[in-house]
């Protein structure tokens, strides 16, 4: 029962009685056995599909929605009829018929085209025969042709034409034949002759027993995406072109035949300006078909002078010579009339074309040549043409000026000292100088990456992150490299950026730092010998100082006089505080400066050992570095001030405590010594003769150009105040005084 899809009833108003087949079990629920009743079979009804303002002559007529036991729904359609009956009344009775998946079907149908009504994209649906059964408003945007006018014809017979690709036609033909889905790009026509490309997806309508009712496709205007590809891939195969040929000559007739079949340009040829002589120079010329021919050989024997309108002897290349402007034509075959230069008219004809463009092709001191092509007046992009030319245009003159200094750069790169890279822009080399070929042996072709360490993420970096460079150049980076036999060295890395406008490239400077590490590891090893030469010599000072202090100390212990033994081992003490800072200078890493506080510690320590070992001493100390010539005048006026101190500058308990300061000061720096004395008595600038400390003192001050402050407080303080790198060949206050 589930294949039912019609059932049928009839009602016998004698009887009130109600009979229905089978099929009604299937199509509203009803079970044969249950009472037959004409109300009965209408209360299973749910709704009516009426129409506004149509009259309900009869439940069961017309399309109605039926709620099944099982919670599905089902629409129907009902027709209702009357018979007479042989001995009573007229009998009623009717067909119900499944139309549930009709209708889903239409409505599917009818959102399908309110969706295809709203696209841009056009839509096309045929029959089975191939015939246009609808379209939608896409459709007619893109080739101006209304429902009516395409309607029982076949698509290709109304949008294709004599530049649609055959091969394309006989791809789409031959899916079509077979049943199969398509997916081509197509050259159409519009209504109003416009060329266009549409990308065109088709996929067959087949029916539930697997034959194909029609096809459906869908159209996209790709007219903008075709031109602006078919201008990046002219310009990627003109640039690869010119960036190996040795002249403009060489390499032509290969640009003009590139430039024929792009947007539809059937002739394309090229001139140049030569200064000496009054007419442009026919280079090459070429053309899409042989009956371009004509049209190549009348051009190559027409002398265009310079001009700035287009009349006899100048023409369309003379124009954009003399304007240095394009210059185009869309109705040449009507207006080339005059003279000799009619018979490019005819050419053009012949050829099939009747637009043609020139550009001029310009440089810093004017133009250097020109390009023309020819073409259909009607094809994509045609508007667009003139800005097309310019760009190949620009190439050419960058390729001419190039060439002009071509000479100097090779003789630059060839000779240059240093190893250099000609690299493109994925990295890999296009030549290598003399020097580079010496360290890399034979490179052209190979990968930079494998001969300097990331040498693509450096090149990158020079030609296109503007942010991290300064004018297409990275300084120089330590990179390692190899050899050709596989060792490696370190190397300085230069990159600098050689860009043009029609490809992007980079030079690799290349510096083997193996000798310059070498002449390092050997000026280390000078410079270490040196420094222990030189610890040497002040650790044999010291040496001779101390033997020197021993010596007098020795003599010192046969005296027998105090004042006399006194005044040596001051001396010793003298000479021990030379020695102490030769002692530090070689203990020190640094050999030109001691640390001031540690030695001054060190100092003190030494002479209340030597002096009195029950002194008190105390310490604040600042980090101060000096030379050795400073150093030592200071360790010396230092040395008298700590003897003073412990000597005459005890306590009244008779303990010598003795306090010691190094600071820093904004001027340099300044140390003190401070003690529980009385303080010092003697009349200044007069020599007592007997304290010869106190005069070493004042002569060391004078020399550090320092200042010498006494202050006594319930003792005494010595400050000495040194200035930062004294000039000692300026004038002091006491020779002024002189």
């Amino acid at each position: 029962m589930n294949g039912v899809t019609e059932a049928f009833w009839e009602v016998d108003p004698a009887r009130d009685t109600c009979w229905w087949s089978e099929g009604m079990a299937t199509l509203i629920g009803a079970p044969v056995d249950e009472p037959p009743s004409l109300q009965g079979l209408t209360d299973r009804l749910v709704r009516r599909a009426v129409r506004p303002g149509e009259a309900d002559p009869h439940p069961l007529s017309g399309d109605f929605e039926v709620q099944l036991p099982d919670g599905r729904q089902r629409w129907l359609r009902g027709r209702v009829g009357a018979r007479a009956g042989s001995h009573g009344p007229t009998r009623q009775g009717g067909v119900l018929l499944d139309i549930t998946e009709e209708r889903a079907v239409r409505h599917q149908t009818e959102r399908l085209a309110a969706v295809a009504s709203r696209t841009q994209n056009g839509v096309v649906v045929t029959d089975a025969d191939g015939h246009i059964i609808w379209v939608n408003n896409g459709f007619t945007r893109i080739t101006g042709y209304v429902a009516e006018e395409v309607i029982g014809q076949r698509p290709g017979a109304v949008l294709q034409g004599p530049d649609t690709d055959p091969e394309c036609r006989a791809r789409m033909a031959a899916a079509i034949a077979t049943g199969r889905p398509f997916d081509e790009v197509v050259l159409n026509y519009a209504k109003d002759g416009r060329q266009y490309w549409v990308r065109i997806e088709a996929q067959p309508d087949v029916d539930p027993s697997g034959a194909i009712t029609g096809y459906l496709a869908i159209e996209a205007d790709v007219t903008e995406q075709r031109i602006h590809e078919a201008r990046e891939s002219l310009m990627r195969r003109v640039a690869a072109l010119l960036i190996g040929a040795p002249s403009l000559l060489d390499v032509a007739p290969r640009l003009v035949r590139e430039l024929v079949g792009e947007l539809d340009i059937r002739v394309a040829q090229l001139w140049t300006v030569d200064p000496a002589r009054p007419t442009l120079v026919y280079i090459t010329g070429a053309c899409a078909e042989p009956r371009g021919q004509e049209w190549l050989d009348v051009s190559r024997n027409l002398p265009f002078r310079k001009g700035t309108d287009w009349i006899v002897g100048v023409g369309a290349p003379g124009t954009a010579w003399g304007t240095g402007r394009p210059y185009t034509r869309t109705d040449f075959w009507s207006q080339d009339s005059h003279g000799q230069l009619s018979r490019r008219a005819v050419a053009a004809k012949k050829a099939g074309f009747r637009t043609i463009c020139t550009v001029p092709i310009r440089g810093p001191d004017g133009v250097l040549g020109v390009i023309e092509v020819g073409g259909s007046h009607r094809f994509p992009g045609h508007d667009r043409l003139s800005s097309l030319l310019e760009r190949v245009a620009e190439q050419i003159a960058s390729f001419l000026q190039r060439d002009e200094h071509r000479a100097a750069f090779e003789t630059v790169f060839r000779h240059s000292p240093d190893p250099l890279l000609l690299v493109d822009g994925k990295g890999y080399v296009l030549a290598a100088n003399a020097e580079g070929v010496r360290l890399f042996g034979p490179c052209e072709g190979g990968a930079a990456n494998a001969l300097v360490e990331n040498a693509l993420d450096l090149i990158a970096d020079a030609l296109f992150d503007a942010n991290r460079i300064r004018d297409g150049r990275i300084a120089a980076l330590k990179r390692r490299a190899w050899r050709p036999d596989g060792s490696e060295f370190w190397a300085d890395v230069t990159v600098a950026a050689a860009p043009s406008s029609t490809y992007q490239r980079a030079i690799l400077a290349v510096r083997d730092l193996t000798e310059r590490y070498a002449m390092e590891d050997a000026l280390k090893q000078s410079l270490a010998e040196k420094v222990t030469l030189i610890q040497e010599v002040h650790h044999r000072v010291k040496n001779n100082l101390q033997i020197i202090s021993s010596l007098v100390a020795m003599q010192a212990d046969e005296i027998q006089q105090p004042e006399i033994r006194s005044a040596l081992l001051e001396t010793v003490h003298r000479v021990h505080s030379m020695a102490l800072a030769h002692q530090a200078l070689y203990a020190n890493q640094d050999l030109s400066r001691i640390e001031f506080g540690e030695y001054a510690s060190a100092l003190a320590q030494m002479l209340c050992g030597s002096l009195e070992r029950q002194a008190q001493l105390t310490f604040d100390l600042a980090t101060v570095p000096l030379t050795l010539e400073r150093a030592v005048p200071c360790g010396l006026i230092l040395n008298e001030l700590i003897t003073n101190a412990i000597k005459h500058g005890r306590s009244a308990d008779g303990l010598a405590r003795v306090s010691l300061q190094v600071t820093s000061t904004p001027d340099g720096f300044a140390f003190s010594v401070r003690d529980q004395g009385p303080g010092w008595k003697r009349t200044p600038g007069v020599r007592s003769g007997v304290s010869i400390g106190q005069d070493l003192v004042e002569a060391l001050v004078h020399q550090l150009r320092a200042t010498m402050t006494v202050t006594v407080d319930g003792g005494t303080t010595v400050r000495i105040d040194v200035p930062e790198a004294p000039d000692f060949n300026a004038p002091t206050a006491a020779a002024s005084r002189r």
